[in-house]
Protein backbone atom coordinates (compact mmCIF):
# COMPACT_ATOMS: atom_id res chain seq x y z
CA UNK A 1 0.00 0.00 0.00
CA UNK A 2 1.30 3.57 -1.27
CA UNK A 3 1.73 6.48 1.72
CA UNK A 4 -0.91 8.17 -0.24
CA UNK A 5 -3.55 5.18 0.20
CA UNK A 6 -2.37 4.71 3.70
CA UNK A 7 -3.20 8.30 4.52
CA UNK A 8 -6.44 8.39 2.73
CA UNK A 9 -7.56 5.04 4.82
CA UNK A 10 -6.25 6.90 7.93
CA UNK A 11 -8.83 9.88 6.86
CA UNK A 12 -11.52 7.38 6.35
CA UNK A 13 -10.76 5.81 9.82
CA UNK A 14 -10.29 8.83 11.80
CA UNK A 15 -13.85 10.18 9.89
CA UNK A 16 -16.28 7.26 11.42
CA UNK A 17 -14.70 7.32 14.84
CA UNK A 18 -15.35 10.79 15.45
CA UNK A 19 -19.05 10.30 13.71
CA UNK A 20 -19.76 6.92 15.61
CA UNK A 21 -17.40 5.35 17.92
CA UNK A 22 -16.22 8.69 19.88
CA UNK A 23 -19.91 9.98 20.66
CA UNK A 24 -21.21 6.09 21.82
CA UNK A 25 -17.87 6.12 23.69
CA UNK A 26 -18.58 9.34 25.14
CA UNK A 27 -22.09 8.70 25.82
CA UNK A 28 -21.49 5.27 27.32
CA UNK A 29 -18.85 6.29 29.91
CA UNK A 30 -20.25 9.76 31.07
CA UNK A 31 -23.70 7.78 31.97
CA UNK A 32 -21.71 5.42 34.38
CA UNK A 33 -20.28 8.59 35.79
CA UNK A 34 -23.75 9.88 35.97
CA UNK A 35 -24.85 7.29 38.09
CA UNK A 36 -21.87 7.34 40.32
CA UNK A 37 -20.23 10.69 39.73
CA UNK A 38 -17.65 9.95 42.70
CA UNK A 39 -13.91 11.95 42.27
CA UNK A 40 -12.09 9.11 41.43
CA UNK A 41 -14.10 7.91 38.34
CA UNK A 42 -14.65 11.70 37.48
CA UNK A 43 -11.08 12.34 37.35
CA UNK A 44 -10.79 8.93 35.00
CA UNK A 45 -13.13 10.47 32.45
CA UNK A 46 -11.31 13.63 32.74
CA UNK A 47 -8.14 11.41 31.46
CA UNK A 48 -9.89 9.34 29.15
CA UNK A 49 -11.18 12.20 27.27
CA UNK A 50 -7.41 13.68 26.85
CA UNK A 51 -6.20 10.61 25.63
CA UNK A 52 -8.03 9.95 23.01
CA UNK A 53 -8.53 13.16 21.44
CA UNK A 54 -4.34 14.00 21.72
CA UNK A 55 -4.37 10.49 20.04
CA UNK A 56 -7.24 11.57 17.30
CA UNK A 57 -5.15 14.52 17.13
CA UNK A 58 -2.07 12.61 15.86
CA UNK A 59 -3.63 10.94 13.66
CA UNK A 60 -5.40 13.78 12.03
CA UNK A 61 -2.24 15.40 11.74
CA UNK A 62 -0.26 12.21 10.25
CA UNK A 63 -3.02 11.60 7.53
CA UNK A 64 -3.66 14.92 6.36
CA UNK A 65 -0.35 17.14 7.33
CA UNK A 66 0.10 20.20 9.45
CA UNK A 67 -0.42 22.61 7.09
CA UNK A 68 -4.16 21.57 5.65
CA UNK A 69 -5.39 21.25 9.31
CA UNK A 70 -4.15 24.59 10.36
CA UNK A 71 -4.76 26.93 7.57
CA UNK A 72 -7.25 27.80 5.18
CA UNK A 73 -8.04 29.89 2.37
CA UNK A 74 -11.55 30.91 0.45
CA UNK A 75 -11.04 30.14 -3.17
CA UNK A 76 -13.02 33.04 -5.10
CA UNK A 77 -16.37 32.78 -5.49
CA UNK A 78 -16.44 29.94 -2.84
CA UNK A 79 -18.78 30.05 -0.08
CA UNK A 80 -20.14 33.43 -1.86
CA UNK A 81 -23.12 34.15 0.99
CA UNK A 82 -20.51 34.67 3.39
CA UNK A 83 -18.24 37.58 1.32
CA UNK A 84 -21.93 39.82 0.80
CA UNK A 85 -21.52 42.66 2.95
CA UNK A 86 -24.31 42.47 5.15
CA UNK A 87 -24.08 38.66 5.63
CA UNK A 88 -20.99 38.73 6.27
CA UNK A 89 -21.00 41.37 9.29
CA UNK A 90 -24.25 39.33 10.78
CA UNK A 91 -21.46 36.43 11.03
CA UNK A 92 -18.78 38.47 12.84
CA UNK A 93 -21.82 39.89 15.26
CA UNK A 94 -22.85 36.76 16.06
CA UNK A 95 -19.37 35.38 16.84
CA UNK A 96 -18.72 38.80 18.88
CA UNK A 97 -21.67 38.58 20.93
CA UNK A 98 -20.98 34.81 21.38
CA UNK A 99 -17.68 35.19 22.42
CA UNK A 100 -18.03 38.28 24.53
CA UNK A 101 -20.61 36.57 26.18
CA UNK A 102 -18.58 33.60 26.91
CA UNK A 103 -15.93 35.43 28.30
CA UNK A 104 -18.10 37.76 30.71
CA UNK A 105 -17.16 35.27 33.43
CA UNK A 106 -13.24 36.83 33.73
CA UNK A 107 -14.63 40.32 33.63
CA UNK A 108 -17.00 39.97 36.25
CA UNK A 109 -14.55 37.84 38.74
CA UNK A 110 -11.96 40.34 38.52
CA UNK A 111 -13.91 42.93 39.22
CA UNK A 112 -15.12 41.36 42.22
CA UNK A 113 -11.70 40.65 43.48
CA UNK A 114 -11.46 44.17 42.80
CA UNK A 115 -14.35 45.29 44.34
CA UNK A 116 -13.66 42.38 47.51
CA UNK A 117 -17.50 41.31 46.60
CA UNK A 118 -18.14 37.89 47.42
CA UNK A 119 -17.46 34.86 45.02
CA UNK A 120 -21.07 34.35 43.89
CA UNK A 121 -22.21 33.93 40.31
CA UNK A 122 -25.63 33.55 38.97
CA UNK A 123 -24.56 31.00 36.00
CA UNK A 124 -23.20 28.71 38.34
CA UNK A 125 -26.89 28.06 39.29
CA UNK A 126 -27.49 27.25 35.89
CA UNK A 127 -24.78 24.76 36.07
CA UNK A 128 -26.07 22.29 38.67
CA UNK A 129 -27.47 20.05 36.56
CA UNK A 130 -24.01 19.36 34.98
CA UNK A 131 -22.07 19.14 38.49
CA UNK A 132 -21.69 15.18 38.20
CA UNK A 133 -19.30 16.09 35.16
CA UNK A 134 -17.51 19.58 36.44
CA UNK A 135 -15.00 19.75 38.79
CA UNK A 136 -15.30 20.34 42.36
CA UNK A 137 -12.37 18.92 44.24
CA UNK A 138 -8.96 20.61 44.00
CA UNK A 139 -7.34 17.72 42.03
CA UNK A 140 -10.44 17.67 39.43
CA UNK A 141 -9.93 21.33 38.97
CA UNK A 142 -6.38 20.24 38.02
CA UNK A 143 -7.66 17.82 35.45
CA UNK A 144 -10.32 19.90 33.94
CA UNK A 145 -7.77 22.80 32.93
CA UNK A 146 -5.90 19.94 31.06
CA UNK A 147 -9.15 19.01 29.44
CA UNK A 148 -9.72 22.38 28.47
CA UNK A 149 -6.52 23.40 27.34
CA UNK A 150 -6.64 19.51 25.00
CA UNK A 151 -10.44 20.37 24.12
CA UNK A 152 -9.66 23.72 23.06
CA UNK A 153 -6.22 22.60 20.65
CA UNK A 154 -7.59 18.72 19.77
CA UNK A 155 -11.60 19.65 19.09
CA UNK A 156 -10.34 22.41 17.02
CA UNK A 157 -8.07 20.35 14.86
CA UNK A 158 -10.61 17.40 14.56
CA UNK A 159 -13.71 18.96 13.96
CA UNK A 160 -12.56 21.98 12.24
CA UNK A 161 -9.06 21.24 10.79
CA UNK A 162 -9.42 17.74 9.76
CA UNK A 163 -13.22 17.48 9.05
CA UNK A 164 -13.53 20.78 6.89
CA UNK A 165 -10.58 19.30 4.89
CA UNK A 166 -11.66 15.88 4.91
CA UNK A 167 -14.97 16.68 3.77
CA UNK A 168 -14.01 19.76 1.35
CA UNK A 169 -10.98 19.45 -0.04
CA UNK A 170 -9.70 15.81 0.26
CA UNK A 171 -10.66 13.23 -0.44
CA UNK A 172 -14.35 14.36 -0.94
CA UNK A 173 -15.10 17.64 -2.25
CA UNK A 174 -18.26 18.66 -0.98
CA UNK A 175 -19.60 22.15 -1.15
CA UNK A 176 -18.34 24.54 1.79
CA UNK A 177 -21.61 25.32 3.55
CA UNK A 178 -22.80 21.78 3.56
CA UNK A 179 -19.66 21.13 4.55
CA UNK A 180 -20.06 23.89 7.99
CA UNK A 181 -23.26 22.10 8.90
CA UNK A 182 -22.36 18.75 8.88
CA UNK A 183 -18.93 19.39 10.82
CA UNK A 184 -21.47 21.26 13.55
CA UNK A 185 -23.38 18.18 14.11
CA UNK A 186 -20.94 15.56 14.41
CA UNK A 187 -19.36 18.36 16.52
CA UNK A 188 -22.84 18.33 18.34
CA UNK A 189 -22.66 14.58 18.52
CA UNK A 190 -19.86 14.72 20.70
CA UNK A 191 -21.98 16.01 23.39
CA UNK A 192 -24.54 13.48 23.98
CA UNK A 193 -24.27 13.30 27.53
CA UNK A 194 -25.47 17.21 28.13
CA UNK A 195 -28.79 16.05 26.48
CA UNK A 196 -30.76 17.16 23.34
CA UNK A 197 -30.83 21.01 24.20
CA UNK A 198 -27.12 20.56 25.54
CA UNK A 199 -26.13 18.61 22.07
CA UNK A 200 -27.92 21.59 19.73
CA UNK A 201 -26.17 24.30 21.16
CA UNK A 202 -22.48 22.67 20.97
CA UNK A 203 -23.69 22.18 17.70
CA UNK A 204 -24.08 25.53 17.10
CA UNK A 205 -21.24 26.14 19.12
CA UNK A 206 -19.04 24.22 16.71
CA UNK A 207 -20.57 26.19 13.44
CA UNK A 208 -19.52 29.60 15.15
CA UNK A 209 -15.88 28.16 15.87
CA UNK A 210 -15.77 27.03 12.02
CA UNK A 211 -17.00 30.62 10.64
CA UNK A 212 -14.45 31.76 12.49
CA UNK A 213 -12.00 29.72 11.21
CA UNK A 214 -13.21 30.99 7.65
CA UNK A 215 -12.73 34.79 8.75
CA UNK A 216 -9.13 34.07 10.38
CA UNK A 217 -8.16 31.89 7.94
CA UNK A 218 -6.12 30.71 10.95
CA UNK A 219 -7.12 27.52 13.65
CA UNK A 220 -5.30 29.37 16.26
CA UNK A 221 -8.07 31.88 17.04
CA UNK A 222 -10.66 29.49 17.56
CA UNK A 223 -8.21 27.41 19.43
CA UNK A 224 -7.93 30.14 22.04
CA UNK A 225 -11.52 30.68 22.28
CA UNK A 226 -12.86 27.51 22.72
CA UNK A 227 -10.10 27.00 25.68
CA UNK A 228 -10.81 30.41 27.79
CA UNK A 229 -14.49 29.28 27.33
CA UNK A 230 -14.17 25.65 28.67
CA UNK A 231 -11.57 27.31 31.25
CA UNK A 232 -14.12 29.64 32.48
CA UNK A 233 -15.48 27.01 34.53
CA UNK A 234 -13.17 27.01 36.71
CA UNK A 235 -13.62 30.90 37.27
CA UNK A 236 -17.47 30.11 37.67
CA UNK A 237 -17.45 27.00 40.26
CA UNK A 238 -15.30 27.73 43.43
CA UNK A 239 -13.22 25.11 44.56
CA UNK A 240 -15.29 22.73 46.96
CA UNK A 241 -13.11 23.66 49.77
CA UNK A 242 -13.80 27.19 49.13
CA UNK A 243 -17.37 26.96 48.78
CA UNK A 244 -17.51 25.05 52.42
CA UNK A 245 -15.54 27.67 53.87
CA UNK A 246 -17.77 29.91 52.38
Amino acid sequence: MSSHSAATLLQHLLFVFLLVVAPAWDYSYTRRLKRDPNSRRKIGVYKTLCAWLWISTVVACVATGFRPLFTITLAPGEIAWLQIGWARALMEAAIALFALGGLLPYAIVSWKKLMRRPRTYASAKALEAMMWFLPQTAAERRWFAVVSLTAGICEEVLFRGFLLHYLHVFPWKLPLTPVLLIAAVIFGLQHLYQGIAGTMLTGVMGLLFSLLFLLTGTLLVPMILHALLDLRMLVILPAAEAATAA
